[in-house]
């Protein structure tokens, strides 16, 4: 192995639209130059899995095959399981060195606001920052009616892979902020090169609410539909919702799974 092929980092590719999509072969072209691959991804969609862990007979299961990236011929492989689990046995199994970092993508779909804790592009994320490695997550805004299928419509992938490229080797080398652990990166649906970056904090607010059904037999199986928050009007600029889908500007936003708040301890003995 060259010396420059060791210097590089090693990166554990992954996704939630399953080891088809289109969105993970453009983020593996994007890396390739910049790191050593190591392609595991849930062998069908797993959208909408959070950090879940499927159960049966054939999960766990893997099966390798080859994707042309850059013209060339790379090893990945296809994990019966959902993405946290993808992650987790491509850590323990499919590597003796540890991956550098875990970058997942590029969703069809963005993830924003409080989709975050059903985001399978980002329950792999969470999975891997668990593991001890930081982590990516590249998401683009599609039309709801694109979005959870393995019916994969292709795109014209360059400009996010522009992006990629610019934010990791970034990354590579600066290094992720202190207390960072994640980077949540939503590409709004109409990109460019000229694109701005916007730094951003995640909207407390949905970007898809349910519309409520009419007049149908409950012991009939049903699937909610959805329509736009009216309320992502409202939202302040450095919001990730606000960025996405009023500016349509790339958001970045910095996170790690800390979900706990500090509070005056004392209070709760005066409740």
């Amino acid at each position: 192995m060259s010396k420059e092929k060791q210097e590089k980092p090693l990166v554990l590719i992954t996704n939630d639209d399953g080891i088809n999509s289109p969105g993970l072969k453009a983020l593996a072209e994007a890396l390739e130059p910049l790191a050593n691959l190591l392609i595991a991804a849930p062998k069908d969609q797993q959208t909408g899995m959070g950090r879940g862990y499927l159960k049966g007979d054939n999960v766990g299961r893997i099966e390798s095959k080859e994707l042309n990236i850059n013209n060339r011929q790379i090893k990945a492989y296809a994990v019966n399981g959902s993405p946290a689990q993808s992650v987790a046995h491509a850590v323990l199994e499919l590597t003796a060195k540890k991956p550098d970092y875990c970058i997942s993508g590029i969703n069809y779909g963005e993830n924003i606001g409080l989709a975050y804790t059903c985001s399978g592009t980002l329950g792999a994320a969470f999975e891997a920052d668990s593991l001890g490695i930081k982590s990516l997550a590249f998401s683009k805004a599609f039309p709801f009616n694109k979005q959870q299928s393995q019916d994969y419509i292709d795109i014209d992938w360059n400009s996010e892979k522009f992006y990629i490229r610019k934010i990791f080797s970034k990354i590579i080398h600066k290094g992720f902020p202190e207390k960072t652990r994640i980077f949540n990166i939503n590409f709004p649906y109409d990109l460019s090169k000229d694109t701005e970056i916007r730094i951003t904090k995640q909207a407390y607010t949905n970007f898809g609410v349910y519309i409520k059904p009419e007049n149908r037999v409950l012991d009939k199986a049903h699937s909610l539909d959805w329509k736009i928050n009216p309320k992502i009007d409202n939202l302040e600029q450095d919001t990730d919702i606000y960025a996405v889908h009023k500016d349509q500007v790339v958001s970045i936003t910095p996170m790690n799974a800390n979900m706990s708040v500090e509070i005056d301890k004392e209070l709760i003995f005066e409740i």
